[in-house]
C-alpha cells in the first residue's frame, strides 16, 4: 500500500474516508463509473463505454497499486464508493517532475468539498514524489471545475479547440491546467 488513509468532514458534516483503490473494490468501481460518466458530459466517456469485466478491472487496479507511477484513490461514504482520482507520472526522465491528475465525483455528492480534498491528496502525494508540478484537462463547458482548479491555484496553459464532439454534435475545448508546487 502506497497511501495512507485519511478521513475528512464535508461540508455537510458526514465522515469520507479517501483511501487507495483495492481488487475488492473492482465490481463497484465499474458500476460507480457506469453511473458517473452518465451525470456529466464533462467526463471522456459515455457509461456504455465502460466495458471492462470484474477481471480485467481487478487486474487493472492490480497494476495500479504495483505502479510506482500512478496513484489511485477513492472516496468512501459508509462503505459506498462516491469519487475517484489518479494521479501519474510519465517513466520518462525529462518529464519526471510532472504529474497529471483527474478527479470523479458522483453528482448527488457535488459541493461538498470531495474534489478539492482528493485534489489536495493528489497535490501531497505529488510532493511525496519529488514533483514540480501537477497538470490536468477539462472540457471548456466545466465551469464548477474550472473554478475549484483556479481557487487551488491551477492555471490555464493551453487549449485544444473542439477536442470534444457529444452525441448530440455539442462541441467544447480541452483546456490544459498547470499548478507550480
Amino acid at each position: 500500500m502506497k497511501y495512507i488513509p485519511v478521513s475528512f468532514e464535508m461540508k455537510d458534516g458526514r465522515i469520507c474516508e479517501i483511501r487507495e483503490i483495492q481488487v475488492k473494490d473492482a465490481a463497484e468501481t465499474i458500476e460507480y463509473l457506469k453511473t458517473v460518466m452518465g451525470e456529466s458530459n464533462f467526463l471522456y466517456s459515455y457509461p456504455e463505454e465502460i466495458t471492462l469485466t470484474v477481471e480485467q478491472e481487478e487486474k487493472m487496479i492490480k497494476g495500479f497499486n504495483e505502479s510506482e507511477d500512478i496513484l489511485m484513490i477513492i472516496a468512501e461514504i459508509d462503505g459506498r464508493l462516491i469519487a475517484s482520482a489518479q494521479i501519474s507520472r510519465s517513466k520518462k526522465l525529462k518529464m519526471r517532475h510532472r504529474g497529471n491528475v483527474a478527479v470523479t465525483v458522483l453528482k448527488e455528492f457535488w459541493n461538498l468539498g470531495i474534489g478539492k480534498k482528493m485534489l489536495l491528496c493528489l497535490e501531497e502525494y505529488a510532493k511525496e514524489w519529488g514533483l514540480t508540478q501537477i497538470e490536468l484537462d477539462y472540457f471548456s463547458g466545466n465551469k464548477r471545475g474550472q473554478i475549484l482548479y483556479e481557487k487551488l491555484g491551477f492555471v490555464k496553459v493551453g487549449e485544444i479547440p473542439e477536442a470534444f464532439i457529444l452525441k448530440d454534435g455539442t462541441r467544447y475545448n480541452n483546456i490544459t491546467m498547470v499548478k507550480s508546487i
